[in-house]
């Protein structure tokens, strides 16, 4: 999500009403008014909600405010899906319950009215004179008294089926709710998406991999894109190339975890950039020479900037493949973007810069230091600032800093790298311990102790960076690992002392480990990242034989 710095921003009026009107500006301007969730309470409101959208175009601070609001609401709603999901697994489902209780009181009220209507037929026999006397009152009597139990268990059966209903059917309505918002607006005269169960829609539970292979003479002879889905352990194609190429590179899934992208680079020496989804397949939306396109990373879930070696970064809009503007900066590589603020590295790509892409004259700050050989991580909040190197005394570690460059500290001692979040945001991190590779997660605050969450994530691995001889440091490398958003799941390339790699899922809260895929020497692999793709609608395939003349492609 981005972030928004609102001490950056110049102050402005409207902001207040732009925040008790956010799920109005949300809504479609052409929503009909029985189908608005409005907070609209008159027509002033209606005319000032109208005067609000106008203003949006031209307002970064109402823009920045509407930005943070929304971030703050998608995170409460994770936090309480989370929570129904987690108590959900914790509970065991009390429906078969309450459907065995309702037959059970069906059958025990059955079987009373049936014992009184025996044992009226044997008051029958045993005075027969008597009921013969006063027949038509008696039986009325019976009758009433027979039917008087199942009328009130009818009524009282109802009622539990009724409450059963309401609440699975507000448990559906909400989780609907939940993926709902997320879910872009559709254009007059689209087709409607295909609609998939809540899980499966807002579950991180699948990761990318991209398998590669190359010519004798260094060519791309193809590439496929796999996905992982971790629930049901299957390994599923997405998308295949055939087509020779120089390079191919996955930079990343899009915030919303529905898209990829990547780039490769022709024959011809042109850098096409294009994005992937199950919905849409590969879509290309811009070109750029090779030798002046650099890395493209996601700006939100729509628009993307491009990287020009030559001094300038491009922002696109990715489904209409339109330039939507242009700075002149000069990057080493773009790192990652977190409204309104661009980090980058310079040329030598071992000094961290931000600059703020709101100003009209955009100026880059330095945030680092020299740090080479080494991966920048920003917080979820935008705030803080990571990476693992030697700092200015020497020390091995994890550092951090804040987002504008202040406040360096040393949150971890001895080698490691970072790869990601906890659920609670805290820091989790690889490290080498013996000859075992530990995911550790760092406290959430500076009282809290780190912890030891998983002993073991490579069981006998050597390396996860490439094939090494056998050592008593394990080679740790960014690119060959891949942590879930909520650090629940985790998967490795491994490398071991026979020559062999593999990839390794490991479940962390449940503490399992094992192999999903063997590969052969010449396979390269990439791990984007963690994805809430569908898997509904692909057809799970096989990985792709590789060739054995290909040769392995570096990272």
């Amino acid at each position: 999500m981005k972030y928004v710095d609102i001490r950056d921003l110049p102050p402005c009026a409207f902001s207040p009403q732009c925040l008790r009107l956010v799920d109005d500006l949300d809504m479609p301007p052409e929503a009909s008014p029985p189908a608005r969730m409005a907070y609209i309470e008159d027509l002033q409101d209606e005319r000032k909600l109208r005067q609000i959208r106008s203003h949006l175009l031209s307002c970064p601070t109402c823009s920045a405010v509407l930005t943070e609001a929304r971030h703050m609401r998608t995170q409460q709603r994770m936090m309480l899906y989370h929570f129904l999901l987690a108590n959900e697994r914790q509970v065991p489902s009390t429906s078969g319950a309450i459907f065995e209780a309702i037959q059970h009181e069906k059958a025990s009220g059955e079987k009373n009215a049936s014992q009184q209507a025996s044992s009226h037929a044997q008051i029958l026999t045993i005075f027969p004179r008597t009921i013969r006397e006063e027949a038509t009152p008696k039986t009325e009597r019976t009758s009433l008294h027979a039917r008087a139990p199942h009328r009130h268990n009818f009524f009282q059966n109802l009622l539990t089926l009724a409450t059963v209903a309401a609440v699975i059917l507000a448990a559906a309505g909400l989780l609907n709710r939940f993926s709902a918002s997320n879910r872009p607006a559709q254009s007059p005269g689209s087709q409607p998406p295909e609609q998939h169960s809540a899980l499966d829609s807002y579950g991180w539970n699948s990761v990318l991999v991209g398998l590669t292979v190359l010519t004798a003479s260094g060519i791309v002879r193809g590439f496929t894109f796999y996905t992982y889905y971790t629930t049901g352990d299957q390994l599923t194609e997405l998308m295949s190339s055939q087509q020779e190429l120089v390079n191919m590179d996955m930079e990343g899934i899009s915030q919303d975890g529905q898209s990829l992208l990547y780039d490769v680079t022709l024959p011809d020496q042109q850098k096409t950039y294009a994005t992937f989804s199950p919905s849409t397949g590969p879509h290309n939306f811009y070109q750029l020479n090779a030798g002046t396109g650099g890395n493209a990373i996601w700006m939100d879930a729509s628009h993307i900037l491009v990287q020009n070696i030559e001094g300038k970064v491009l922002e696109l809009e990715a489904a209409t493949k339109t330039l939507q503007h242009s700075w002149s900066i000069k990057t080493g590589r773009l790192m990652f973007y977190h409204q309104p603020f661009l980090y980058f590295t310079g040329a030598q790509e071992s000094v961290l810069y931000r600059v703020n892409l709101v100003e009209a004259n955009a100026t880059p700050q330095r945030i680092t230091g020299f740090v080479p050989d080494t991966r920048f991580w920003l917080s979820k909040d935008g705030s803080t600032l990571f990476y693992s190197n030697k700092g200015p005394e020497n020390i091995q570690g994890i550092y951090a800093l804040d987002s504008d460059g202040s406040h360096l500290r040393l949150l971890h001692r001895g080698p490691g790298i970072p790869i990601g979040y906890a659920e609670d945001n805290a820091l989790m991190l690889l490290a080498q311990a013996g000859h075992e590779v530990q995911v550790i997660q760092l406290g959430a605050t500076s009282t809290e102790q780190p912890r030891v969450v998983f002993p073991n994530a490579a069981p006998g691995a050597t390396s996860l960076c490439g094939p090494e001889n056998v050592a008593a440091i394990i080679p740790l490398c960014d690119q060959s690992v891949a942590l879930a958003p909520d650090g629940h799941d985790l998967l490795l390339h491994a490398y071991y002392p026979d020559g062999t790699n593999s990839l390794v899922y490991d479940n962390l809260i449940t503490g399992t480990s094992r192999t999903i895929l063997n590969l052969p020497d010449n396979a390269h692999v990439q791990l984007p990242g963690w994805s809430r793709m569908s898997i509904n609608s692909v057809t799970p395939t096989a990985p792709a034989s590789l060739s054995d003349e290909a040769i392995l492609m570096c990272a």
